[in-house]
């Protein structure tokens, strides 16, 4: 009688622990749900209120760009977008300090569901061992020596019940794990959101720091006279004509004997064992900064870069690395197209050659002298009817007596004599200027 007590005893308990374990299961994430919902909502409501007001900053920066251009309005255009990417930087931190609180919820609520996981697959190893010892005994003769005949419900069917119950505990255990690797997924993402958002900020900041010192700049060169600022907007209009819009010249039907475009560079493709690496190569209609306007007038790199991404070229292949749109928010460039910086950027490793930057000091020897030493030589091409265009020199065909090039608008490793062609459309060039940094 007292073995039968006890194999009851062991009955009741094991119900007990799995009502408790699906209880706890249930309620695992109820409370950390709750209060990261109320978080989520108050930072989800600010952020929505700097994002309005950032928009409202765009819709007048589009106003004043429509306006005539004038010292005044410039100046007031400067300031709304110094305070857009003010509203914009406070937007980014607010977003970071989210998903640092989520990541930081997260990762408090995969240590608890992986410390509940290890405590139930325990204690269930303990109910599994008790329940298939339960179902070894002789059930009938436990009742008839307590001479209970007609039971509530049969040890056969508690015992099936019971099953039943673990495999309910089990499959809420593997739910358990779905919902566990699943979280570590979505914190992975939140991670890498937050690394994206960091560069973002770090760009942002940079971008501040670019406007203020446009608006320092302009200041300067203009001292609040608005004869002196219709001069530098004739100077980007002066620079425009050296430079040769290749969109807007030549039509997607341009040939040259013949072919395409890209039929003539591939016909024209000098030996692999020239070509230089593609690391410090940079085109002006790249994605990243094709559209983005150079300085403060509103030519568009993949228009005007040329220039630009030359010297960007010169600069990284000498271990300054630095991109076409870094470049064209240096101070330098803030009403240039054209301009050529005595110190390389953004560290100072290499200095302009003392040949200088003006027209009329081409040497081929020098530049055969500068690339034998691994040093880019940025040209220029001009063209006889007006206009031109800036390629970067790295090799020299000997066979040939021609020079290989990083063409900024019509690919790297190009023969100089390709870019000519398709600079001359046709008429002749000239090269009379170029730029070295060493």
């Amino acid at each position: 009688m007292q073995k039968n007590k006890k194999i009851k005893i062991n009955f009741l308990l094991t119900g007990t622990a799995i009502v408790m374990m699906m209880v706890f299961l249930a309620r695992v994430d109820f409370f950390v749900e709750a209060d990261e919902d109320m978080s989520v909502d108050d930072a989800k409501e600010k952020i929505a209120e700097l994002e309005k007001k950032a928009q409202a900053y765009r819709e007048i920066i589009e106003l004043k760009q429509k306006q005539q251009a004038s010292l005044n309005n410039q100046i007031s255009l400067m300031d709304v977008n110094i305070s857009q990417v003010e509203t914009e930087i406070e937007i980014n931190k607010n977003k970071i300090e989210e998903l640092n609180a989520l990541i930081e919820r997260k990762e408090l609520e995969i240590r608890d569901k992986e410390e509940t996981i290890l405590s139930q697959k325990k204690l269930l190893g303990g109910l599994l061992k008790n329940y298939y010892e339960q179902q070894q005994k002789n059930i009938l003769s436990v009742f008839l020596t307590d001479n209970v005949l007609a039971p509530f419900m049969s040890e056969k069917d508690r015992l099936a019940q019971i099953g039943n119950k673990i495999q309910e505990i089990i499959n809420g255990v593997k739910s358990l794990k779905e919902q566990l690797e699943n979280e570590k997924g979505d914190l992975k993402k939140d991670k890498e959101d937050v690394s994206i958002l960091h560069a973002d900020l770090q760009n942002r900041n940079e971008n501040l720091q670019y406007s203020k010192d446009n608006k320092e700049v302009l200041l300067a060169k203009t001292q609040g006279e608005e004869e002196k600022y219709k001069k530098l907007l004739e100077r980007v209009e002066k620079q425009k004509l050296e430079l040769l819009n290749f969109d807007e010249l030549y039509s997607e039907s341009y040939s040259i004997n013949g072919m395409s475009v890209n039929e003539y560079i591939e016909k024209n493709k000098p030996s692999s064992s020239l070509n230089s690496s593609l690391s410090w190569y940079y085109s002006q209609k790249d994605s990243s900064w094709a559209n983005t306007k150079i300085g403060n007038s509103k030519s568009l790199m993949k228009d005007y870069g040329c220039a630009v991404a030359s010297v960007a070229m010169a600069f990284t292949k000498q271990g300054d690395t630095i991109t076409p749109k870094s470049l064209t928010q240096k101070p330098i460039f803030s009403w240039d197209l054209i301009a050529w910086p005595s110190t390389s950027m953004p560290s100072g490793k290499v200095d302009m050659d003392e040949s200088g930057s003006y027209h009329g000091n081409i040497s081929f020897s020098k530049i055969d002298s500068e690339i034998k030493n691994g040093t880019p030589v940025i040209v220029y091409i001009k063209k006889s009817s007006g206009g031109g265009h800036y390629v970067v020199i790295h090799t020299k065909d000997k066979k040939k007596n021609d020079y290989v090039v990083h063409d900024p608008y019509f690919g790297p490793n190009l023969y100089l004599s390709t870019s000519r062609a398709l600079v001359g459309n046709g008429g002749s060039t000239t090269m009379d200027q170029m730029i070295i940094y060493n």
